[in-house]
């Protein structure tokens, strides 16, 4: 056996040292990253909500409701519905389309600034019922990073 030798009890226990230490250094970067990633799908998915509300406003010819949390809770909301109302009285039948959604894990709206104060309201031109202004919703991570985004009077939703 000429050449030929392995590794030793001793140096594959420094390799797997060296490897722990890596590791015991990088998982609070990883952590950081997933709750900053969480906040961005959390951002995406209600303004992508927001406005499949208003489309659906349009293309259903029927007043749709996306209501943030039960009222009259306007912070630390973890879901959302969007309420097709096909005859307009704003209470859910059960013939009537109705989703609830779900922000990420690590996410929250920690403050919603509507009028009225949780939902939004389109009609059936997809523009903001009256008496409903838009506003602003402001969105939260566990490390209490926020993001905003802002609702037209008009019924449109962008990020500032």
């Amino acid at each position: 056996m000429s050449g030929s030798r392995g590794f030793t009890l001793l140096e594959l226990m420094w390799a797997l040292v060296i490897i722990g230490i890596v590791m015991i250094l990088a998982m609070p970067g990883y952590g950081r990253f997933r709750d900053t990633m969480a906040l961005k799908q959390a951002n995406a998915q209600i303004l992508q909500d927001v406005r499949r509300a208003r489309q659906l406003a349009i293309t259903r010819h029927a007043p749709v409701v996306v209501r943030f949390g039960a009222p009259p809770s306007i912070s630390n909301i973890t879901s959302y519905t969007i309420h097709v109302d096909t005859n307009g009285d704003n209470v859910r039948q059960a013939s009537e389309m109705m989703t609830v959604r779900n922000l990420p894990n690590t996410t929250r709206l920690s403050a919603v600034t509507l009028t009225p104060t949780d939902s939004l309201s389109f009609d059936t031109a997809g523009l903001l019922r009256s008496g409903t202004t838009g506003g602003r919703i402001i969105i939260a991570n566990r490390l209490n990073r926020r993001d905003t985004l802002m609702v037209s009077a008009a019924g449109v939703c962008y990020q500032p």
